[in-house]
Formats: structure tokens, sequence, C-alpha cells
């Protein structure tokens, strides 16, 4: 009977203990989830308020209002104004000769939201969430890239201010709006030239040092296909985009040189291309001159020849002579079996039309439009005598004496599905926009010529020059115009 009894206080006692510690145990796990609820709460509000702080900062950084205030809320967390977290910097790299410019190097600042390990930040025009596994993205900062145009008003925190609790932020305009690109008043250290649209040569980058900049490193990528990369231990993002170089007028390069092609976009997309090149002190006489690409399998040239005699007296009478030039244009893939494309016309009046000779202050001048409709060449021979610069001889060992019909496939303005057999003619604007579609979204144009009677050929590239237009492509890694102000402002807290 005794055993019995105490076997049944023994269970008693035992149902307590496992009642009290299942209820310890549920008060605990209870607790921890509500403090989990109490924190993703206070987080998910932060956010709010801080998302709405990057609208009214936007409204008064931009200019659109003085003062803006915003009541960020009630919390256990605490709120910090900081002027010198975080830079933003922006270079132009290989605008000239190897040269880089930094167009712009200044800090961001940031308002955070702190509670245990999360942190919620607006800083750059964007709001940004870190914790434990890493950091995301808000709101997007104010980083616009259309096109081949970026547009970066840089926001810019100017004041330091601290609170907790019920706060609110007033936000206010701090110094006029600095216009840093472009800005006529500012120029590249190496050249002089002015802070001036579109971009032309070399890559602009933007880079960005930040707590957060796992965040600016994943918005660089989906809002733009240009080159990023993250340094890890500067706590840096950058994002780099590649001019779209010369659209419109420029200097003629020395023998050799290039005129650089980039974001030209797919199809006839040339829309201008022009030329003028003058005489110097040499000879002008047999002188050929040409434009020229190689890239991979395929090459390119146009040239046009001078015909001994002419070239240096040509401006010497009151009426210079109507005199006849040559033309050619040549265009060979070697992945193909066609062999070498050639376009050609001996009788080229020098007096007028797309490709003429002219006189400026005494001396020679070669004009050529190569997006002329009035120019006609024709197809299956050359007879540019001079040695030109691509060897177009020996890229067609294998050729018969006639070509073989080739077709132009194209579809579009020139309306040009067209197939083209020996004798077959076509303007030199369908030429040039055809070729030029050969060779891809970027390629050097080079120049070339010679060889003049004694081999000095001489070419006043200071007098020289031309034109090239076309469209360009959409999006993509390339950049045409870039806009760019500093607009600063201050957040008090309160």
């Amino acid at each position: 009977m005794t055993n019995r009894a105490q076997s049944s206080n023994i269970g008693l006692v035992l149902l307590l203990a496992l009642t009290i510690t299942g209820a310890g145990v549920v008060v605990a796990f209870g607790s921890s989830a509500l403090a989990d609820v109490q924190d993703q709460t206070s987080t998910d509000r932060a956010e709010h308020a801080m998302t709405m702080l990057d609208a009214r900062t936007a409204v008064v950084g931009l200019g659109e209002g003085s003062v803006q205030t915003v009541r960020l809320g009630r919390g256990d967390g605490d709120y910090a104004v900081e002027s010198e977290s975080g830079w933003l910097r922006i270079d132009h790299a290989n605008y000239t000769d190897g040269e880089t410019e930094e167009i712009y190097n200044a800090s961001l600042g940031s308002v955070t939201y702190r509670r245990g390990g999360t942190t919620v930040a607006y800083q750059g025009g964007g709001v940004w969430r870190q914790q434990a596994g890493g950091t995301s993205m808000v709101s997007p900062p104010e980083f616009h890239y259309r096109g081949t145009t970026l547009t970066l008003p840089v926001l810019r925190i100017r004041s330091t201010d601290a609170a907790s609790g019920d706060t609110t932020a007033t936000i206010r305009q701090s110094d006029e709006l600095v216009r840093v690109f472009p800005n006529e008043s500012d120029t590249y250290d190496a050249t002089g030239e002015p802070y001036v649209n579109p971009v032309r040569n070399g890559t602009a980058s933007v880079t960005v040092h930040s707590r957060y900049y796992e965040g600016w490193a994943d918005y660089f990528r989906t809002r733009t296909t240009g080159n990023v990369s993250v340094d890890e231990d500067n706590r840096t993002a950058t994002v780099v985009l590649e001019t779209t170089d010369i659209v419109g007028s420029f200097p003629y390069p020395e023998k050799g040189g290039s005129v650089p092609v980039r974001g030209i976009a797919e199809g006839h997309s040339v829309t201008d291309f022009e030329t003028s090149i003058k005489k110097d002190s040499g000879t002008f006489n047999n002188l050929y001159v040409s434009y020229y690409v190689e890239k991979g399998d395929r090459a390119y040239e146009a040239a046009v020849e001078v015909p001994s005699g002419i070239g240096n007296n040509y401006c010497d009478g009151d009426e210079p002579g109507s005199e006849t030039l040559t033309m050619d244009v040549y265009y060979d893939d070697q992945s193909t079996s066609e062999g070498v494309h050639r376009w050609s016309n001996d009788s080229i009046p020098s007096d007028s039309g797309g490709v003429q000779l002219d006189c400026d202050d005494g001396d020679t001048v070669i004009r050529i439009d190569f997006t002329s409709s009035e120019q006609n060449l024709t197809y299956g021979e050359s007879n540019v005598d001079e040695d030109t610069a691509i060897d177009w001889d020996e890229r067609n060992e294998s050729a018969t004496e006639k070509p073989d019909p080739t077709k132009f496939a194209h579809e579009g303005d020139d309306g040009e599905n067209t197939t083209y057999h020996y004798d077959d003619e076509q303007t030199l604007r369908i030429l040039t926009r055809h070729y030029f579609a050969m060779f891809g979204q970027e390629f050097k144009l080079r120049v070339d010529h010679g060889p003049g009677d004694r081999g000095t050929t001489q070419i006043d590239t200071s007098g020289s020059g031309g034109v090239l237009r076309y469209d360009t492509i959409e999006g993509g890694s390339y950049i045409t115009y870039l806009h760019v102000t500093e607009n600063n402002v201050t957040v008090e807290l309160d």
C-alpha cells in the first residue's frame, strides 16, 4: 500500500515537472517568435519610412522644393545621419592617348536605421537593406541609363545627426545644384577640351564605395549590360560603359591611324560619311587616299586615285581642268568562297559630284562623299594602280578572272535584296552602308595614302577631316551622352 502511494506521488511530481518545463519551452519559443515578428515589423516600418525619405529628398535635391519633412516613426532602433559614409567616382579612361580623367569624386553620405543585426539605409538616392545574408535593394538609386544616355544626379547628404524612438527628419537644400558634366567651363587635363557631349573615345566608369556595395553591384547588373566588377576588400562596385566614340565630325588621323567606330546599330546604319583631304607642301601627283577596315576574316577598303600631272597644279589656273579620277571599293570575307568583291569607276569627273577635287587657298583638296547616291561603281574589276593599304591580289589568289555573283541580302530603306553579276552597277551610298554593316558593333576605320612621284605624298592633317554619322544601338554597354549633377541636402533628426 505504501509503495503504491509513493508511486502515485512520484508520478504527480513528474507530471508537474513536465507541465512546467513544457510551459517554459512554449514561453521561450513564443517570446523568440514574438521578438522576431517585432523585429520584422519594425524593419518593415523603417523601410517604408526610408522610401518616403528617398522621395522627399529627391524633391529637395532636384530643386523641386526647398524643405520637406518625413516622420520616420517610432521604433526600438537608432537613426543616424552621416556626411562622409561612402563615395562615388566617375572616370573617363583612354579619352586620349591612354590618359584617364577623373570627372567626379565625392562622398555620398547616408541616413541609416539600425536594429539588432539589420540596417536600412538611404544612400545615393536609393534605399538598401543590409543583414547577415548580405545587401538587397529596397528602392533604386538615382542612376538612369536609357539607350546610350546616363543621367546621374548625385544626391549627397551634407550633415550629421542622430536620434532614436519617435523621430522626424527635416530635409533642406544645401547649396545650389552643381553641373558636373556637360560643363564647358571644365576641361580635360591632357587636351584642354571642355566637358561636352557626345562623350568620345575610351570608356566611362562609375565606382561606388559603400557598406552596401553588393546592392549597388546588383543594380548595375540589372540596369545596364556594362562590365560590372566588385572589389570585396575595398567594398566597391564599378560599372564600365564604352563610349560610342565618333558620331559627327572627326580630325583626319595620321597615316595608319584610325577613326574608332563603336555602338553602331545593325544593318544599314551609316547616314553620313564624308571626308575632305587637303594637300600640304609635298606632291599630290599619283596620289591615292583610302579608308579601310580589317577585322577577323573580313576586310574593306575604299580608295580614290588622282592621276599623274593634276594633283599639284590643279589649282594653279583660273579654272581648274576637268580631269577624271578613279575610285575602287573592295571587300573580302575569307570565311566564304566568294573571293574579293571589286567595284570601280575610272572616269569620275574631277570638278563635280560625290567624288571630286576642289581648291582651298590654292591647295588641292579631295572631297569624297561615301554616302553619295549620285556616284556609281561597277562590279567586277579594279582600276587603282597604286599599292593600296591591303594587298587585295594576295587575298584573291584562288579567285577566277571574273568574280562570282554576290548577293546583298539586307532589308530596309535601301531595298537592296539583290544579286550582282559582272558589270552590274550600284551607288557608292549602298556600297558604303552595306559593307560597314559587315563588321559588327565596333571596329577601327583606318586611313592610308601614298605614294606620290617621290614617295613623299604630304597631307595637311590639320586642314583635313571628315564627318561620320550612324545610328547607334539601343542599350548595351555603350554611352554617348553623360549628364551628371551634384545635388546637396541636409537632414536633421528631431
